[in-house]
């Protein structure tokens, strides 16, 4: 008999097991895949360490992952990124604006909407907004606010990247809002970890395993209950007992592991849960082709990403460089074969046109079709308070973490908060 049985070895899954693990409870981690980590997974290519898409920390020090090493004893070693830039829809390379003096310097905006972003953002980082504006999208505001030209074009774009979202006809205006403040007050928009991702998954799992259990290539086929409570899982016909069960996963797989017996409510908020979803270029580069240490924005089409290698040199081999680009898109769309490879080759020439020494510099390259970028859309009808809880209702022992859970944040940071949510709800359960 094991305390915990979480299912799925994702970032958050191994989080939330290092953290019980630490309170003394024996965990066992059943991930499906021959690999831990998920979606933050870390793979060598020749030599190039490159993550599933770009992964970067929003807050550094101040993060909730910060806080789960803290508690396990580590500190977590930061490369800040450097300025960031734009590709605007002019054709010309700017400043994209992160901070003060960038918001005042950067030829991004007129000299009247460098006037209006300061009035803005000030009362962005004060939070003088309603929570009302959870349920307004960024459309809607930048209309009724009649927000036009570069600083449109800005909200437009940090919709696109801090909440993964270029839809502004459905992004919530009073999520970024919220997700804005933090960045303003924090004075720290997004880190890398030194050394990469590779390091904390095995933080998480050597923590896990020193009176418990990680297994791969484990996949977890039914839940087994007792009455109203949780007793175990199934792995094929084996039966594994536990005291509590964990599913760490997008909430919309979760309703074929949930009893009949979950109010429809909870099952419907799991099911209809809309994730991000991207295309995602990697270039593994012969050469040296740009000093930029921040992230790189185009307009269009509205996507980033950030030579990895020029933030943390151990990530590429001496002399070369790794770049890594995102797109966010529709996830409807990238399950359609042809109109993905088509926005690809869209996005790759446009890449070209932003650098161009890159196309005579790649030795490797790998795209990936992503349906799954971060467990859910933080748009107007899946608010925080929208989303489904920790703690499934109606059967004991049952919870949920990741990235699709009622946590706040937006992006990856969702599920990094959604460990500390999830932990601190088993442990008043308890």
């Amino acid at each position: 008999m094991v305390n915990t049985i979480i299912v799925g070895g994702g970032i958050t899954g191994l989080q939330l097991g290092a953290l019980l693990a630490n309170d003394g409870e024996k965990v066992l981690v059943l991930e499906k895949s021959p690999r831990l980590g998920g979606r933050a997974v870390v793979i060598n290519k020749n030599d190039f360490l490159v993550d599933y898409g770009i992964h970067l920390i929003r807050f550094g020090p101040e993060s909730s992952i910060s806080h789960t090493c803290r508690q396990l004893g580590h500190e977590i070693e930061y490369a800040p990124l450097g300025t960031s830039w734009v590709l605007d829809e002019d054709g010309k390379i700017k400043v994209f604006p992160t901070g003060k003096k960038a918001f005042l310097t950067s030829r991004f905006f007129t000299t009247r909407e460098k006037i209006k972003a300061a009035q803005l953002i000030g009362k962005i980082r004060r939070g003088a907004f309603s929570e009302e504006l959870k349920e307004k999208s960024v459309k809607q505001w930048l209309d009724e606010n009649n927000v036009k030209g570069g600083l449109r074009r800005y909200f437009h774009l940090v919709s696109a990247s801090m909440m993964v979202c270029p839809f502004i006809e459905r992004a919530s205006v009073g999520e970024m809002f919220a997700n804005m403040q933090k960045v303003l007050q924090s004075g720290i928009s997004v880190m890398y970890p030194r050394g990469g991702w590779q390091p904390l998954i095995e933080l998480f799992k050597n923590k896990i395993e020193e009176q418990g259990e990680v297994r791969l290539k484990s996949t977890v086929t039914r839940l087994n209950t007792e009455g109203n409570k949780v007793t175990g899982v199934y792995v094929e016909d084996e039966f594994i007992p536990g005291e509590k069960v964990v599913l760490s996963m997008p909430s919309f797989e979760l309703p074929s592991y949930l009893p009949d017996r979950v109010p429809n409510e909870y099952v419907e908020k799991c099911k209809h849960n809309n994730p991000t979803a991207g295309i995602v270029l990697d270039y593994g580069l012969k050469e040296k082709i740009s000093d930029l240490d921040g992230l790189c924005y185009m307009y269009e089409p509205k996507s980033f990403g950030m030579f990895t290698s020029n933030i943390d040199p151990s990530l590429a081999p001496e002399g070369k460089q790794l770049l890594t680009w995102l797109q966010p898109v529709d996830n409807k769309k990238v399950k359609e074969k042809q109109w993905a490879k088509k926005q690809h080759q869209y996005l790759e020439n446009k890449l070209f046109n932003f650098f161009p020494r890159l196309e005579n510099a790649i030795e490797w390259q790998r795209t990936l079709y992503l349906p799954v970028v971060d467990g859910t859309e933080v748009n107007v009808n899946q608010i925080k308070e929208k989303r489904p809880s920790a703690e499934v209702p109606g059967v004991d022992n049952l919870f949920l973490v990741g990235d699709s859970i009622s946590a706040p944040g937006a992006g990856g940071d969702v599920g990094h908060e959604a460990v500390h949510v999830t932990h601190e709800t088993i442990k008043k359960s308890q």
